[in-house]
Formats: structure tokens, C-alpha cells, sequence
């Protein structure tokens, strides 16, 4: 899967509504600050994402809805597995 392939299914993926949390990301989330909506925000409006071989997640790039920068990583499995954020 390319880059863009990988934004296009994250992109459509959060919109259909179709995201799912680890329990290190609810963690990570609440350490940081971000809600389940900034989270979902930023998946929805990702400018772009790269691939974590190591992890075999991608890393989707994008902001809050603070307009904060936000990371976010996800694993694509039958829908969006958060896996962490930073």
C-alpha cells in the first residue's frame, strides 16, 4: 500500500466511523490531553502518513481540534486501530 492509498483509508476509515483504541493509546491520550474527538478529527483531516516497517502501523499526521499538531498512530485491520498518539 502507498502513502496516499494508506491517507485515503485513514481519511475514509475515520469518517465511516470505523475506529477502534488499544489500551496504550487510551493511555497516551490521557496523559496528553486528547479526546477520542481530536483523535478522530485528526484521522479524518490527515495531510499525510508514513510507514512504521518496524511496527507495521502508520504514523497519520494532521492537528486537534485546537489546531494543535497531532500524531497519530494506526494499524489498518478491518477498520482504524489506534495504537498510540503523540
Amino acid at each position: 500500500m502507498t502513502p496516499a492509498e494508506a491517507l485515503a483509508d485513514i481519511r475514509g476509515l475515520a469518517r465511516a466511523g470505523r475506529v477502534s483504541y488499544v489500551r496504550h493509546a487510551i493511555e497516551r491520550m490521557d496523559e496528553r490531553g486528547v479526546t477520542r474527538s481530536d483523535v478522530e478529527h485528526a484521522l479524518m483531516n490527515a495531510v499525510r502518513c508514513a510507514w512504521q516497517p518496524r511496527k507495521g502501523t502508520w504514523k497519520a499526521f494532521s492537528v486537534d481540534l485546537s489546531g494543535d499538531e497531532l500524531v497519530v498512530a494506526v494499524a489498518i485491520e478491518n477498520g482504524l486501530l489506534v495504537v498510540t498518539v503523540f
